[in-house]
């Protein structure tokens, strides 16, 4: 029977994780679709470019950014309406509907309730990663946990993700060998956007929830760029939602009037990791940003308190909580070059190759990456 793959997403690390094996599923003529929730507007038109994908993409809710906690409330349920929606409409006769939902985010939960109220199969990519701690970070780790219970397919980035999902779920569980990101860093080319030079700026991306709704940490943040623009440039990349936050607790004047402290709108992917690649250091709490620094070898400061991810650890990337004194104080002194690693190389087969292999009905993937 032939398959149609529909593609949620909602966020722009979405896309960007997604997009590899959109680009792998187009090679091979599969019948593909992107259903955006809308979660995420900026940058996303940019981004499709970016990666040439030509699929074609429908909308359950139009796009915006959802800047607050009683906004993103409201898109929820007009979300998940819009979803199941496009999901019967797009359903056609003896073709299996495989709905695909990445990561940990709300608009990964919205997809896979609407997919499995539609019997359509779950494919759930980047499966099994867990914090172990059910409200950190919240509510990634609540969405993920619920979405391992509605998925079919495990689509796990590593050897203990898949053994957390054989152990604890019921769901057919592929290992793809690694994490799409390191494909979409490969895809964006960036070692012919950067030049090789690195110079002596730091970069922070800040947005979790833990960090811009806790005014106490947020405030302790921004003292901290601050204190470390007195030494080094820092390109603070600002979310909306971080944008917003930091106007609300009127933090936002003194990092503008700061000449050191250099403010950027998000980027386009090839630009931003251009700009991370060219860092000494970068300071960021997104779990995306710490895998394609991972492929990079570039040091980096994870700020928060717990990870799901593995990428980095022990290499080029240390937890907030591991450093030896204050963040401040290890940086000031350098520490942070020990980190310092060589960029990753990329086979030519990489983990997205692997995963549209298998949703192709490949019957030649090896046993060893499925139980």
């Amino acid at each position: 029977m032939q398959r149609q793959f529909i593609f949620v997403i909602g966020t722009r690390a979405q896309l960007i994780k997604v997009a590899p094996v959109v680009v792998e599923c187009e090679k091979r003529g599969m019948l593909t679709t992107l259903l955006m929730t809308g979660q995420h507007k900026e940058t996303m038109r940019d981004l499709l470019e970016e990666f040439s994908i030509t699929s074609r993409q429908v909308e359950a809710f139009p796009a915006s950014e959802r800047l607050t906690i009683r906004s993103l409330l409201r898109w929820l349920p007009q979300a998940y309406r819009g979803l199941e929606r496009q999901l019967k409409q797009l359903r056609q006769p003896n073709i299996e509907q495989y709905v695909l939902v990445h990561g940990d985010t709300l608009s990964t939960l919205l997809g896979a309730f609407a997919a499995r109220r539609c019997d359509a199969r779950v494919v759930h990519l980047e499966s099994g990663l867990t914090s172990g701690r059910l409200f950190n970070p919240f509510p990634e780790e609540i969405c993920r946990r619920l979405v391992f219970r509605m998925t079919d397919v495990a689509m796990c980035p590593d050897t203990r993700a898949a053994m957390y999902m054989r152990n604890h779920h019921k769901a057919q569980v592929v290992d793809t060998g690694g994490n799409t990101i390191v494909d979409a860093v490969n895809l964006a080319c960036v070692s012919d956007a950067w030049d090789g030079v690195r110079s002596t700026y730091l970069v922070a991306s800040l947005h979790r929830f833990q960090n811009i709704y806790n005014t106490r940490r947020l405030r302790y943040l921004v003292d901290l760029i601050i204190r470390l623009a007195e030494n080094n440039p820092v390109h603070f990349v600002l979310h909306p939602a971080t944008r917003k936050r930091l106007d609300a607790e009127g933090l936002m004047v003194e990092l503008a009037e700061n000449k050191n402290v250099k403010l950027l709108p998000r980027m386009g992917y090839r630009d931003f990791l251009r700009l991370a690649a060219g860092a000494t250091c970068v300071l960021t709490d997104g779990g995306s940003n710490q895998e394609e620094l991972a492929a990079l070898g570039v040091p980096t400061l994870v700020m928060r308190e717990y990870t799901e991810r593995q990428d980095g650890l022990g290499g080029n990337a240390i937890m907030e909580a591991d450093i030896q004194g204050d963040v401040e104080s290890f940086i000031r002194q350098g520490r942070f070059e020990g980190l310092r690693k060589s960029p990753a190389t990329f086979p030519g087969s990489g983990p997205s190759h692997r995963i549209a292999t298998f949703l192709g009905g490949d019957a030649s993937i090896s046993e060893s990456v499925i139980r």
